[in-house]
């Protein structure tokens, strides 16, 4: 009986306990009351609609620096290419997160696929610790995946053999169950610069499998799924190579470059050579342009063999709002022999007359840029070296029986309505026929798309469609890599001018960006390899704008 008694009375204080928490909980918003209830606080960022929400739910921004790791010297463990007090100067330049490159040697070796280096986790470990010591976020992203780094597209056993993919997905499955309750990793992405072979429903189904495979283990995290770069063969979907996939927690992401042969000149890896300046309104950019009219009645070169003569073209106003680009041709119709072109010239008026500026000065000392067309696929052109103005270079026409010329499409110029342009120049004969027609000539172009010229309006352009996507669709958008090479920071070519406006134009449009890189030669902020980051050796100008724009 005395059991049954201390029983009951057990069952009384844990009613009246359990009662007295209900009545806490049904009067915590009354004015009479004083418990107020304890907010269930979210331990992982997350997506909603096209924002990224913290632990709070409120919504931020990513503004970060890529954490390149050595990955394309395949260096498993790059101990040298940044230490914690990396970590406080991405904060130092107000930044709040790290993309983090990622080799999958760092955890598999080819000979022992499935068996994860202890050596690797450890490396991670400790990144997780310096990035939690400086409040930075990591953004674990498989840069070189197994079958090889994507970007270049010569890696296509990633999407030919089943094998490699299985190792993919295992990998990221593995990372994801060590990582699931980690914090200081905001998410996971999946594959750097997908080049898919044959179709954009490759990487969509990959992408698709990776991400189930990682839910697996962690429902937790934000997958971050790139555009295809471009798909071997195929245009450009309507999506923009953006693989649509079945999950709630995704960021879309793209990478950006443009105007290329500005951002990456002068590498002796990309053959782009010098690629002038930013902004520069000279430069012309459009799609989709037809040939429209041209100067048809400048001079024409005698016939037989003539010596270098100067040729002043007649000046051609444009009134033709059809008209909306220039470029230059030289002309060699029915040569029969040779002529040669050099030093040509593009000059500018005003409606009244007044010269306004000389649009191009060539000299013709290279064949860059230039493509030639017959219309019965007679003739042939070069560069000479051993006859010329000034360098003893120029560009010739030889052997035309037909309609030909010789076009620069690399030099386009917007043209003004009411404005009048001239083409001049030397030419030169050698056996001309007599039906002949060598002239210069401008050839105008036209278009139904928009025509920029290298400046903020061109890269607004370029980037708003992103934006758009990410608003059509509901996701939010990440720039994934934006970065310009060091050569841009070079004799006033603008370098700091181009990261200044891409910054601002990202934050108009709401999107999440990691500036591309941190520690290298070619794009880093601190360039150098084998040592770790030096202050000595560091782009302190833009540092300096980090710290303006960001803070």
């Amino acid at each position: 009986m005395k059991r049954d008694k201390e029983i009951f009375k057990t069952k009384v204080s844990t009613i009246l306990t359990y009662t007295f928490i209900v009545f806490c909980l049904s009067n915590c918003n009354k004015d009479t009351g004083n418990i107020q209830p304890i907010p269930v606080k979210k331990q992982f960022y997350s997506v909603q609609g096209t924002k990224i929400l913290d632990a709070d739910g409120k919504a931020i921004r990513l503004e970060g620096i890529a954490f390149g790791n050595e990955v394309w010297s395949d260096n498993e463990l790059p101990f040298t290419h940044h230490s914690e007090v990396d970590y406080t100067r991405v904060k130092d330049m107000g930044m709040n997160m790290v993309r983090f490159y990622l080799n999958y040697k760092t955890f598999e070796n080819d000979a022992a696929p499935y068996q994860y280096k202890q050596s690797g986790w450890d490396w991670i470990d400790q990144n997780i610790q310096w990035a939690q010591n400086n409040d930075i976020l990591l953004l674990l992203n498989i840069h070189v995946p197994q079958g090889g780094f994507q970007s270049l597209g010569n890696s296509d056993a990633l999407w030919e053999q089943t094998e490699i993919q299985n190792r993919l997905a295992a990998l990221w499955k593995a990372i994801a169950q060590r990582y699931k309750d980690e914090t200081q990793i905001i998410g996971f992405g999946l594959v750097n610069e997908p080049v898919p072979t044959s179709d954009i429903v490759q990487w969509q189904q990959l992408a698709q499998r990776l991400t189930d495979e990682i839910r697996q283990a962690d429902t937790n995290h934000i997958i971050f799924i790139e555009k295809a770069i471009y798909v071997k063969g195929k245009p450009e979907t309507t999506d923009y190579n953006f693989p649509k996939i079945n999950d709630n927690n995704v960021v879309y992401e793209f990478h950006f470059y443009n105007p290329f042969e500005y951002t990456h000149q002068l590498f002796s890896w990309t053959n782009l050579g010098e690629g002038g300046k930013y902004p520069d309104e000279s430069v012309v950019y459009t799609h989709d342009t037809q040939w429209y009219t041209a100067t048809f009645n400048n001079p024409t070169l005698g016939i037989g063999t003539t010596d270098w003569q100067y040729f002043e073209g007649v000046k051609y106003t444009v009134n033709d709002v059809n008209i909306k680009i220039g470029i230059p041709a030289l002309v060699a119709a029915n040569v029969g022999g040779r002529v040669y072109f050099d030093n040509i010239e593009i000059k500018e008026f005003d409606p009244d007359g007044e010269l306004v500026q000389t649009i191009l000065e060539n000299p013709l000392n290279n064949s860059d840029g230039w493509y030639y067309w017959s219309e019965n696929n007679s003739g042939h052109t070069g560069l000479s070296n051993s006859t010329g103005i000034s360098e003893n270079t120029s560009l010739f026409i030889d052997g035309a029986d037909g309609d030909c010329n010789y076009s620069n499409y690399k030099n386009p110029f917007l043209v003004k309505q009411g404005y009048s342009y001239q083409i001049s120049g030397w030419m030169k004969g050698q056996n001309v026929s007599n039906n002949a027609a060598c002239r210069l000539r401008i050839d105008f172009l036209t278009t139904d798309n928009p025509v920029f010229t290298r400046n903020k309006t061109y890269l607004e352009h370029e980037i708003k469609k992103y934006a758009d996507w990410g608003q059509k669709n509901n996701v939010p958008i990440y720039m994934g890599e934006f970065g310009v090479g060091c050569h841009c920071f070079e004799n006033n070519k603008g370098g700091l001018q181009w990261v200044s406006d891409m910054i601002d134009i990202a934050k108009v449009n709401g999107l999440h960006f990691s500036y591309h890189t941190y520690h290298e030669d070619n794009f880093g902020v601190y360039y150098g390899y084998g040592t770790l980051p030096d202050t000595a050796s560091a782009n302190k100008e833009l540092i300096n704008l980090f710290k303006e724009k960001l803070n």
